[in-house]
């Protein structure tokens, strides 16, 4: 099979999210990703909880279909290995503070003098310069500052964020899509440059369209009645609960010709209600929020979920399920999608993993190797430089490299 990636390689100093999950998406379609860890404990997501026999579900999401090796980057000899990698490598990716890289003699200007056509890829929680470039960057910070934090949640609760990293996940599809601009571009000028992502800008950019408006129009987006999505949507526009206590997201304001008659009708309300002159407009809507919050509110309570839902596509009216996770991993699109995927992890048993969201239909990704366990590929990348077997033995004697793998070998617990 041909991969969209095959011959690029990537060296990993990622961390976490941001960084590794954007590696992974190169790595699922080719790429030779190789994570450079610290010997003895790895990059510190290795050790996220809950863990099964050391290994750590949450590490791996992000770290399959890559190889990993264990140096010590502080060691001449360390730093060496690193520089020789990065003459054949296309992309250097890091997630740390601005500067720790060129502390390290592994920023732009050591990599580039070795390789002119080598990409510096940088996530980090501000960008590599400006008043904030120090500061410890982290998804809920960057939520809190973009103001995504403040359109989300009920007008009379507080600032409320996502219910996951979001922004750790979406900083991390950009770092990709920016990997892959600056490979597209060398394809055109033959030269590698510096990728600069960062949480902060991602975090800015998920609400543009309400960012945008409000600096053409100063148009400012409050808090939404408690149970609808936005602030510039109606009741139609919201999550309910239902008589069994199940809960379903109403999409009523798009696609109809007639929103309340259609919903209300699918209610159960009486004609009066359905045909009240006040709700038959968007702007009538919003003027009267509460009321029409509290009938939907209050005629959802009369019906099981499913019943409603079915009453609702009787009307052509769009609505779904809010699905708790062990909904969400047996729903039927889900699993077509294959957005499930499964793998045997030798010594931790069979595991599954969130799947692919991308497919492409001649160069589809996959999964070719499981998350590796630390320093599994020492030998096999060192042996690719050109280094004896006796050469790589004194490697690891002197703690230049690891030799965590060899420990396993011999019987030693795999090292997480």
């Amino acid at each position: 099979m041909i991969d969209a990636f095959s011959g690029i390689r990537i060296l990993d100093f990622t961390q976490l999210e941001q960084g590794p999950s954007a590696t992974q998406v190169l790595a699922d379609f080719g790429a030779d990703v190789i994570k450079v860890e610290r010997i003895g404990a790895g990059e510190i997501g290795r050790g996220q909880f809950p863990t099964i026999n050391g290994y750590s579900p949450h590490w791996s999401a992000t770290n399959r279909n890559k190889r990993s090796i264990s140096v010590d980057l502080k060691h001449p000899e360390g730093r060496g290995l690193i520089l020789a990698l990065a003459k054949e490598a296309d992309i250097v990716a890091s997630n740390f503070r601005p500067g720790v890289m060129e502390k390290l003699g592994l920023g732009w200007d050591e990599l580039s003098a070795v390789n002119p056509r080598i990409i510096v890829a940088y996530a980090s929680g501000y960008g590599q310069t400006g008043p904030y470039a120090q500061r410890r960057g982290q998804d809920l910070a960057a939520q809190a500052l973009s103001g995504l934090m403040a359109l989300t949640g009920a007008v009379d609760g507080p600032p409320t964020p996502s219910g996951t990293f979001m922004i750790d996940y979406l900083a991390s599809m950009q770092f990709a899509q920016g990997m892959m601009i600056a490979l597209a571009a060398r394809e055109r000028t033959g030269r590698g440059q510096v990728v600069d992502s960062c949480l902060l800008n991602a975090a800015v950019a998920s609400h543009l369209q309400e960012g945008t408006t409000f600096l053409t129009h100063g148009q400012e987006y409050p808090r939404p009645t408690a149970g609808i999505a936005h602030a510039h949507n109606t009741a139609l526009y919201g999550t309910y609960q239902c008589r069994d206590g199940r809960w379903l997201t109403l999409i009523g304001e798009f696609y109809i010709a007639h929103p309340w008659q259609q919903c209300a009708r699918a209610l159960g309300l009486a004609p009066e209600i359905v045909n009240d002159p006040r709700f038959q407009t968007n702007d009538g809507l919003l003027a009267h929020t509460e009321e029409t919050v509290r009938i939907v509110r209050e005629a959802s309570l009369r019906f099981d979920r499913d019943e409603l839902m079915g009453r609702f596509a009787a009307e052509d009216v769009l609505a779904t399920p809010v699905n708790q996770y062990p909904e969400v991993f047996v729903d039927p699109q889900v699993l077509h999608n294959e957005m499930v995927l499964d793998a045997e992890v030798p010594g931790v048993g069979p595991v599954k993993f969130v799947g692919i969201p991308v497919k492409l239909s001649d160069t589809p990704g996959r999964v070719r190797m499981i998350p590796p366990t630390l320093g599994q590929h020492n030998d096999d990348v060192l042996a690719e430089l050109g280094l004896e077997p006796a050469e790589i033995a004194r490697l690891k004697a002197e703690g230049v490299v690891g030799d965590e793998h060899d420990r396993q070998t011999a019987g030693a617990p795999a090292t997480w």
